[in-house]
């Protein structure tokens, strides 16, 4: 299932993609069977959802009518997840932008070393946007850059659980651009230089785990406007989703919801000689096999 958060008549809904077109999720369902209109709460009810969820889109297929649905380009869509216990960015996961950073900091003699365990930072809730929304451009930002990341969401709680069943706590997937101004994080504020607001797009949708079998086989391509800045592969991470869900669990609990970005790709626009850096009127969009397509244009601040 393709599911998403989308707004309609001033109201947040849980909905499903389906051949093109948004479905409320609810309005397919008995009232004893309503379903949370938040996607955190309704990770939360567990597998019950996820076949409440199915039987919505069953019931909507067989009614046959079409005009039951919003065409996906019509729908506002949301980040799918709005409201996360945590945010974790994975750094430092894929061996050519280690080698990325290491030229980058030999001109500053800084030692750039393959981490021994996955490496993590975090993102504020507030950075959050959507699919489509616009990204933010701070007045006080010289440097903007994009990097497309494979983004895991949590399922159920986790907390010390082995690497070979960490898979079991994954609800599925999506895609976030860890929107970045190069020029504060180059001064040692990676926390400020990631967290501005609309500086954590995600979407457009939340695929479940079961439309793919292996998270190490997708491609995931970025783009400024038509200009491809970056290719790769995530058979290509240093850590793998199993090692990141079965390491960061031994340390805190992972709970429904809870987001886990796997890393930056090789190929983000600063490390281009000369960097590929975004500017106002610019578009920022990320594809992920079997994901889709997460796309953000840039605007100027008004405050």
């Amino acid at each position: 299932m393709k599911l998403v958060t989308y707004q309609a008549n001033g109201a947040m809904l849980i909905g499903a993609e389906h051949d093109g077109r948004i479905i409320h999720l609810n309005s397919f369902l008995s009232k004893e069977e309503q379903l949370p209109e938040n996607m955190v709460s309704f990770l939360t009810q567990g597998q019950p959802a996820m076949l409440l969820a199915k039987k919505a889109i069953e019931n909507y297929i067989q009614k046959k009518d079409t005009s039951l649905g919003i065409p996906t380009a019509q729908a506002d869509l949301q980040s799918p997840i709005l409201n996360p216990s945590k945010i974790m960015m994975g750094g430092r996961n894929y061996l050519r932008h280690l080698d990325e950073l290491r030229k980058e900091g030999a001109s500053r003699q800084e030692k750039i070393v393959t981490p021994p365990m996955p490496h993590i930072f975090s993102k504020y809730a507030t950075a959050i946007t959507g699919h489509q929304k616009p990204i933010i451009y701070p007045k006080i930002v010289k440097q903007l850059d994009l990097e497309g990341e494979l983004t895991v969401i949590i399922g159920k709680r986790a907390y010390h659980v082995d690497e070979e069943n960490a898979m079991d706590y994954v609800a599925g997937y999506t895609i976030m651009n860890d929107v970045s101004a190069r020029c504060l994080q180059a001064q040692g504020l990676l926390l400020i230089s990631k967290g501005f607001e609309t500086f954590c797009p995600m979407g457009p949708y939340l695929v479940t785990k079961d439309e793919i079998p292996d998270p190490q086989n997708l491609s995931v391509k970025t783009y400024l406007n038509e200009l491809e800045v970056c290719s790769a592969h995530t058979s290509e991470m240093l850590f793998s989703v199993k090692q990141f869900i079965a390491s960061l669990s031994r340390m805190f609990p992972l709970e429904p919801g809870d987001v886990l970005s796997t890393g930056s790709p090789p190929g983000p626009g600063m490390y281009h000689n000369p960097p590929l850096l975004a500017k106002v009127g610019d578009v920022m969009r990320i594809t992920i096999e079997g994901i889709g397509t997460l796309e953000n244009p840039v605007v100027a601040a008004t405050r």
